[in-house]
């Protein structure tokens, strides 16, 4: 497919996928329950957020601004540049997870509708800060493989323990649920938000990882790779025999 044909059509689903999720009946329901709106946010944070970086976006908008334009953009974002190191994108990816979950901003987010756009565009930097090491799109270096695969396989424990905390409380986290359902109804609602942070969240980064590693046996099967290994081994070797 044609590169910026393919760009388009990836922001084109990203686009749909982020609307279907913030819409109406969406929120309606993510209102009434905190396993909707668990989900909600999950479909923010994972594939919104990699489609839109699948899409690379600078290549786009290289094609509509000029190549000095781009350069100056890029001069401009080198310092957001350390988001994608893996350390300090999961530790950002990880603060805002559990910051938004145990603070007044999720509460204030279900009773105010400006609060709760700017928490939903927090999860999609959040989501966006998090697919950086993996996806790495243009100016970015990819990671190798296997920095790629250590990041997702640390990666993937954490939605389970933080839906191990949320499940394991015993009174309801959010009085909005709780004015709606009851105590007892808004706890199981909590508990089924919980399986949907564990389950959705990481089959997501499961689906991530085994992607990475078909994409890194895939480069290893590759001809030209090999013979490109081969040729510097044998420049190396005439190296050390002289």
């Amino acid at each position: 497919m044609n590169p910026a044909v393919r760009s388009a059509v990836l922001l084109a689903a990203a686009f749909l996928l982020a609307t279907a999720a913030v819409a109406a009946p969406m929120d309606r329901l993510a209102d009434n329950s905190f396993g909707w709106h668990m989900l909600q946010h999950l479909v923010l944070v994972y594939p919104v957020a990699l489609l839109l970086l699948l899409a690379r976006p600078l290549d786009l908008y290289a094609r509509v601004a000029g190549k000095a334009a781009v350069a100056k953009l890029v001069g401009a974002l080198r310092p957001l540049h350390a988001l994608a190191w893996p350390p300090v994108a999961l530790t950002i990816f990880i603060g805002v997870l559990w910051a938004t979950h145990f603070s007044p901003l999720y509460e204030l987010a279900l009773e105010r509708p400006a609060v709760h756009a700017f928490e939903h565009l927090l999860y999609l930097a959040a989501g966006c800060i998090f697919w950086l090491p993996v996806v790495a799109p243009p100016p970015l270096r990819p990671l190798p493989y296997p920095a790629r695969l250590l990041y997702l396989i640390v990666a993937l424990p954490q939605g389970a323990l933080l839906g191990m905390v949320i499940t394991s409380a015993r009174q309801p986290l959010y009085a909005h649920y709780a004015a709606l359902a009851g105590s007892g109804a808004a706890l199981a609602d909590q508990s089924n938000a919980a399986a949907v942070m564990w389950i959705a969240g990481g089959l997501a980064i499961f689906t991530a990882l085994l992607t990475t590693l078909a994409a890194w046996a895939k480069r290893e099967q590759d001809p030209r790779v090999t013979l490109s290994v081969s040729k510097g081994d044998t420049g190396a070797r005439r190296n050390i025999s002289v």
